[in-house]
C-alpha cells in the first residue's frame, strides 16, 4: 500500500514538472516570437514606405504624361486650372493621386520659364524642404478657411482646427505668442511629428498695430520632423525650409 502511495507521489511530481516545463517552453516561444516581431517591425515599415514611394512616383509619372498630352493637344501652355482638370479627368480624381495618401501639389516648373507645371507629393517628394513649404502653405490656407467658418458659427477665437494632411489628421492650435520654432521637430525638444499653430488678431497682442481686421490670422507656424516654415503678416515666410 505504501509503495503505491510513493509511486503516485512520484507520478504527480513528474506530471507537475512536465506541466511546468510545457508552460516554460510556451513562454519561451512567445518571447522569441515577440522579439522577432519587434526586430521585424522597422524592416517591414521600411519596405512598406519604399513600396508607397515607388507607387507614388509611378502614379505621378502617369499623371504628368497625361498633362503633357493635354499641353500638346492644346498646342500651348495650360493654365493651373486647365492642367489640374486634365489630370483629374485622366486619372479619375485628384485627391487620391498618391496611393499612399500623400497630398499632391501642382507647382510651376522654374526650368520652363513658367510655361509648365510639375507634380510634387507632400509626403514622398525628394526635396524635403519643398515638401515642408508646400504642406505649410496648404495647412495655412486650410486653417484660414476653418477659422473663418468657426467664426461665422460664433466661435471668435477657435482654440483648434483639425484637417487632413498626407492621409492623417492634423490639429492646429491657437497660441498667445510666437512658438519659437526654427527647425524640424526631430531636432526641437518638446515637439514630435508634424505640428501647426496660429495666432489671431485681437487674441493676445497679435497684430495689435498691424491694421488688420480683428479675427484674421496674423501668425502661423508649421513644422514636420525635417523642417519648419513660419508665416506672419509682416515677414511672410521664414524658417529653415526657406534656407
Amino acid at each position: 500500500m505504501r509503495g503505491h502511495i510513493i509511486t503516485d507521489i512520484v507520478k504527480n511530481k513528474l506530471k507537475n514538472r512536465s506541466g511546468i516545463n510545457r508552460t516554460v517552453a510556451l513562454l519561451v516561444v512567445i518571447a522569441v516570437v515577440l522579439a522577432a516581431v519587434v526586430i521585424l517591425i522597422p524592416t517591414l515599415k521600411y519596405y512598406r514606405d519604399q513600396s508607397r514611394r515607388i507607387n507614388c512616383a509611378a502614379a505621378l509619372d502617369s499623371a504628368y504624361r497625361q498633362y503633357v498630352d493635354g499641353y500638346l493637344y492644346k498646342g500651348g501652355p495650360l493654365t493651373y486650372d486647365e492642367a489640374k482638370e486634365v489630370i483629374t479627368t485622366a486619372m479619375l480624381g485628384w485627391d487620391d493621386l498618391c496611393p499612399g495618401g500623400g497630398k499632391v501639389y501642382l507647382v510651376k516648373d522654374e526650368k520652363s520659364d513658367g510655361d509648365l507645371y510639375r507634380l510634387v507629393c507632400g509626403m514622398h517628394g525628394e526635396d524635403k524642404k519643398e515638401c515642408t513649404r508646400l504642406n505649410a502653405k496648404y495647412v495655412l490656407d486650410t486653417v484660414r478657411e476653418k477659422v473663418a467658418e468657426a467664426q461665422k458659427n460664433g466661435d471668435e477665437y477657435p482654440e483648434s482646427v483639425t484637417l487632413t494632411l498626407n492621409g492623417e489628421d492634423l490639429t492646429a492650435y491657437l497660441v498667445d505668442e510666437y512658438t519659437g520654432l526654427r527647425r524640424g521637430t526631430y531636432t526641437t525638444p518638446g515637439y514630435e511629428g508634424t505640428v501647426a499653430y496660429y495666432g489671431i488678431v485681437g487674441h493676445s497682442d497679435f497684430g495689435a498695430d498691424s491694421g488688420m481686421e480683428e479675427g484674421e490670422i496674423f501668425y502661423f507656424s508649421f513644422a514636420d520632423e525635417n523642417y519648419c516654415a513660419n508665416w506672419n503678416y509682416r515677414q511672410s515666410w521664414t524658417g529653415d525650409s526657406y534656407k
